[in-house]
């Protein structure tokens, strides 16, 4: 059989590996030569071979590639390291004991296998996080600039309970305090007093209503005349329903006597017709203030005192309650409060009491916010009957005109001054609605398409998110509007 491996032998690759194994071996044992060699070798001289000495090659086939590591003393030291580190190793390793016949190659099988499970449910969980986070909990936020204007103001607006043109309409809030001064008896004087107080007309006849002169009489249960000061009309009858007026009625005359408590009270001008029985009186609370002689009171700069005094008190505290009244759709205006003062100074002068008591009544105005911003925004250039809402409130002052009272008048003046700011109004569902489930890059055409925003801006998260969640409950509009 042919030997395959002649037609090698003289190849190029072939010569320089007998070559390569004489440099390895020169290489190997230079060092250890210089320090190992024997005494034998010292006085033998050196034989250096002729330049034109053939060169011996060795046969490859016939020595090992790898020679040996000489032996030499330090190697039992060697030795004895190893089996110290061995032992070191065994120790380690002595809770888990590898039979001797097991295959050294599968020693550690099982640990690797617990790893690779351990990083397999790792990744997992990292996937279910990133999952969650991306279309669980994820959220953005639009914060938008809304179109707004910065506008000075002095004019006087027209508010009415019942608005008509040019009129912006206005309800009431009132609340009530009541705080009380006890004062000392120290004037005696003569006092002639009648009793008053407050009935109620009733027209239980017919549907036209009834008109009472002057000084009309009516007559208590008790005998006792009293009488109107001014003419009155009574409504007429509404189907079953009587009409009805409350006014008011002085005693006939001086004297403790006409001083009663709530009774029913008849016209004796009608007597003798139907009208007598088909009208009739009911006092709406006691009738007091009747006396007649002698009587001592506190002196009235005591009463005037004590008026101020407590006035001032209530005032303060009247308007600190009213700024907590919030109505939507409505702007309160604060600074037209309006205070109105009731005292028992008739009781106080006629000797019946000597506790000086005062209930102070707080009117506030709310004005239509819409109706009064628009009184505003009629300076704006580019205004186009868009809804509007009003910031910077607390930079206008409402001045009311001298006279006017909204308990006496459907309708009040007042004088507007400052430097409020006209915003444009937004519709955040609306804006929820038109960027559910769009793309980050479409956000600023969509929002070119809305007239009341100037300019917006966009975060989500997590961070790597960028697409809008379906839901409109995960995305929040925020307003932020630049400092005056």
């Amino acid at each position: 059989m042919q030997d395959i491996r002649k037609p090698y032998t003289r190849s190029r690759s072939n010569r320089n590996l007998y070559d390569r194994v004489e440099q390895f071996e020169s290489r190997r044992y230079r060092d250890e030569d210089e320090r190992l060699i024997d005494d034998r070798y010292d006085d033998e001289p050196v034989r250096i071979a002729p330049k034109d000495a053939p060169r011996v090659r060795r046969n490859v086939d016939q020595m090992e590639m790898y020679p040996l590591k000489r032996r030499s003393s330090d190697d039992e030291y060697e030795r004895e390291d190893d089996r110290d580190q061995e032992e070191s190793r065994s120790s380690f390793f002595n809770k888990r004991r590898i039979p001797i016949d097991r295959d050294p190659r599968t020693r550690y099988a099982k640990t690797h296998s617990l790893r690779t499970w351990l990083f397999i449910l790792g990744l997992i969980v990292i996937c279910v996080v990133v999952y969650m986070f991306t279309y669980v909990f994820n959220k953005a936020t639009i914060t938008v600039v809304p179109k707004f204007q910065d506008v000075e103001v002095k004019k006087s607006v027209n508010l009415s309970l019942a608005p008509t043109d040019n009129q912006v309409k206005i309800i009431v809030a009132s609340t009530s305090l009541t705080a009380s001064k006890q004062l000392e008896k120290t004037e005696t004087k003569k006092v002639e007093a009648k009793a008053s107080g407050k009935i109620i007309i009733y027209n239980n006849n017919d549907s036209e209503p009834q008109r009472l002169i002057k000084n009309t009489r009516f007559e208590s249960a008790s005998g006792k005349t009293y009488r109107i000061s001014e003419s009155v009309t009574i409504p007429g009858k509404s189907g079953d329903k009587p009409g009805s007026l409350e006014v008011t009625v002085y005693a006939d005359s001086y004297g403790a006597d006409y001083n009663t408590n709530p009774t029913d009270f008849t016209i004796p001008g009608f007597k003798g017709t139907p009208r007598y029985t088909a009208f009739f009186g009911r006092s709406n609370g006691p009738i007091t203030g009747g006396s007649s002689g002698e009587v001592t009171s506190p002196s009235m700069a005591d009463i005037n005192a004590a008026k101020d005094s407590l006035a001032m008190e209530l005032a303060p505290k009247i308007k600190q309650k009213l700024l907590q009244v919030k109505e939507k759709g409505y702007t309160p205006l604060y600074s037209a409060v309006e205070v109105v003062y009731k005292d028992n100074e008739k009781d106080i002068l006629q000797g019946n009491a000597t506790t000086y008591e005062v209930v102070a009544t707080g009117y506030l105005m709310l004005a239509d916010t819409q109706e009064l911003t628009k009184s505003f925004a009629d300076s704006i250039r580019d205004y186009n009957n868009e809804p509007f809402r009003l910031g910077n409130e607390e930079n206008l002052t409402y001045t009311k005109k001298e006279g006017d009272s909204v308990l006496t008048s459907p309708s009040v003046q007042v004088l507007a001054e400052g430097s409020p700011r006209i915003i444009w109004s937004t519709d955040e569902n609306e804006i929820k609605k038109l960027f559910a489930g769009k793309s980050k890059s479409e956000f600023k055409t969509l929002m070119n398409t809305i007239p009341s925003v100037q300019q917006g801006e966009i975060s989500f998260y997590p961070l790597w998110v960028s697409t809008f969640p379906k839901d409109v409950e995960k995305i929040s509009v925020v307003e932020k509007l630049p400092k005056r």
